[in-house]
């Protein structure tokens, strides 16, 4: 019992606290990873906003200088063709009539025309998407919107595995550094873009068209040059700009350790650009580090004090427990020691009475009952410490044998009767057992003694005791009830442990060890059956040992 207390103390004061604790230090230590993760995330997706909106705004600043190239009143189509045409980055320019006629105006001639970027394919395609195309600049946020064909007429415009997209300039889109126009251009503008491939176009408002294909190289070189955007610092890590289909167009950065790992955050660019894609890999040092010394200062001190605690505790445990043994100890051997002279006492008391008895002494004989009583109650004290010391020893053992119950039970209250009565008790008996049963008689005799014990010292202004014997089924009950204050309710259970008395007015003085009760359960656990107090008993105390009727 002591053994299985101290098992759940370690499990309530140490397992207990630790397990919650470290539960505690996990859950705090990955809600700070997950802030500074979402930090993290919040710092690098601003980052790649930024630059996204440098490189688009760089692309509208140079849009509205192609569109003041040429915007003259009453120039014609060829002339805005021609003016653009001196750019140092525009290689060729043509302008498109409505009806589809178109005619090349300028074109260098150290610069190869690009792939599937020919005039007439080109201005074919941006004709009838111009002509038919939706352009949704209310929705626009940006500099640019993307213009969608909604007749359906115009194929996808594709070369070289890639796609080419149309957008156009947003009137309503203003930021304080952009330049604006000087006066209202007479017409649209925008451009017809793959993933490497510029074409500025112009729509005049009759329908023509002047187009633009400028040098990319040229073009996106000036727009890596401002990453990273004027007035920031290089990157420690690795800012990419790549298409979308994966090829790499641009590194910027300083490329610390930590930088070559796969992209933590990436952004698809904005119109016209969006066949681009900004995607970035931060160094070791750009990650915040969690401050994570509170938490384990405070988890750490908390599973130190609940260790110190337990071994404080354990340690007082322990040296109650070995003070008690050595007490169990010290009156195990007192009791050995006793029992020698007290048998003698009995033996001599018992030749004492039958001369006495012979010589017809009435007083001597009153004055040998009381020593044989009292040598009786020093004999049942002894016993109840002598079968708690082998308890503790987990050696208490009873012999079970074939009994008679009615005749150990009449034996046992006969041993008490004389004495009860003498206090003016009643004693009735009602003896209804089984003729034959298998148990521990001795046994028997010591619970009986206890109980009948406890009346005596705590019912006595009762005067009146019971103890009957029934049988109920497979097993046997004896009951053992009087007309004492009772036992409340909240101390049944109490009475039961080992050196727990009741302490009230009534019985307090009564002397006792307090280990009666305790050896009277393990004796009637040994036997398979219980050592109960009846809760339904209202006039005093009722206990109730119930013992299985094992066969013979």
């Amino acid at each position: 019992m002591q053994q299985r207390r101290t098992n759940l103390l370690l499990i309530l004061l140490v397992i207990t606290p630790v397990a919650l604790l470290t539960w505690l230090g996990t859950y705090l230590i990955r809600d700070a990873a997950r802030s500074t993760d979402a930090a993290m995330a919040a710092v690098l997706t601003e980052r790649l906003a930024t630059a996204n909106q440098q490189l688009v705004n760089d692309l509208r600043r140079f849009t509205d200088r192609l569109d003041q190239m040429g915007n003259a009143p009453a120039a014609t189509a060829a002339e805005m063709a021609t003016a653009l045409g001196g750019h140092e980055w525009v290689v060729e320019t043509w302008t498109a009539e409505l009806g589809g006629v178109v005619s090349l105006i300028s074109q260098k001639k150290d610069v190869h025309p690009g792939e599937g970027a020919d005039t007439t394919s080109r201005s074919t395609i941006l004709l009838a998407l111009l002509k038919s195309a939706l352009g949704r600049e209310r929705d626009a946020v940006g500099p640019f919107y993307a213009l969608e064909n909604t007749a359906g007429q115009v194929p996808p415009d594709r070369s070289r595995k890639a796609v080419w997209r149309t957008f156009s300039r947003s009137e309503s889109y203003h930021l304080q550094s952009l330049e604006r126009h000087a006066i209202l251009v007479p017409f649209s503008s925008g451009w017809h873009v793959t993933d490497g491939d510029f074409i500025y176009w112009r729509k005049l408002g009759k329908g023509d068209l002047v187009c633009a294909r400028l040098d990319s190289q040229l073009l996106r070189r000036a727009l890596y040059a401002r990453l990273p955007p004027p007035g920031l610092e290089s990157y420690p890590g690795r800012m990419a700009l790549a298409t979308t289909s994966g090829i790499q167009l641009h590194l910027a950065g300083r490329l610390l350790p930590g930088s070559n790992r796969p992209p933590s955050a990436r952004l698809e660019c904005s119109a016209p650009l969006t066949q681009w894609v900004l995607s970035y890999s931060p160094a070791f040092m750009e990650f915040p580090k969690p401050y994570l010394f509170p938490i384990l200062l405070g988890v750490g001190s908390g599973c130190l004090l609940v260790l110190a605690l337990a071994w404080t505790f354990f340690r007082e445990n322990a040296r109650e427990l070995r003070l008690a043994q050595q007490r169990v100890s010290f009156v195990n051997q007192i009791s050995h020691e006793l029992k020698t002279p007290l048998t003698n006492i009995q033996l001599y008391t018992e030749m004492a009475a039958h001369r006495i008895e012979d010589s017809g002494d009435a007083i001597a004989q009153r004055h040998l009952r009381v020593v044989e009583t009292e040598t009786a109650r020093l004999n049942r004290l002894i016993q109840n410490v002598l079968n708690y010391a082998r308890q503790q020893r987990d050696k208490l053992s009873v012999q079970i044998k074939p009994i008679v119950l009615d005749e150990v039970v009449a034996r046992a209250v006969g041993n008490w009767r004389t004495l009860l009565e003498n206090k003016g008790f009643q004693v009735h008996t009602i003896l209804n057992g089984p003729p034959t049963m298998r148990a521990d008689a001795d046994a028997l005799e010591q619970i009986l003694g206890n109980l009948l014990s406890n009346v005596d010292k705590y019912a006595a202004h009762g005067k009146w005791v019971s103890i009957r014997t029934e049988t109920a089924g497979s097993s046997v009950r004896i009951v053992v009830e009087d007309h004492g204050p009772g036992i409340p309710p909240g101390k049944r259970r109490m009475v039961f442990e080992p050196f727990e008395r009741l302490r009230s007015d009534l019985n307090e003085g009564v002397s006792g060890t307090g280990i009666g009760l305790t050896i009277s359960r393990e004796l009637a656990d040994l036997h398979g059956g219980s050592l109960e107090v009846c809760s339904l008993h209202k006039e005093g105390a009722r206990f109730i040992l119930t013992l299985p009727v094992q066969p013979l």
